[in-house]
């Protein structure tokens, strides 16, 4: 696959997605944020909800469709 392709994939691709790294998520294509506090995150989509439970967490990006959270993550739900 070329490079293009990647990044048109990239580009148009509008499914729900969330990348779980060591201290932080990565989501993309979302449709709100329900509920919010340092310690409980809920992320609503197309098929329902993502809780993120941790302590100290902040959302640290925020484009349009699109969020970093950042924090002591302990648990998610999908």
């Amino acid at each position: 696959m070329k490079i293009k392709d990647y990044v048109d994939k990239y580009l148009t691709d509008k499914s729900y997605s969330i990348t779980i790294k060591d201290n932080y998520i990565h989501i993309t294509n979302y449709l709100e944020i329900e509920d919010f506090s340092n310690t409980k995150i809920v992320i609503k989509h197309k098929k329902g909800k993502t809780i993120i439970i941790g302590n100290d967490l902040v959302v640290s990006k925020m484009i349009e469709d699109e969020l970093l959270i950042i924090g002591k993550i302990k648990m998610i739900e999908v």
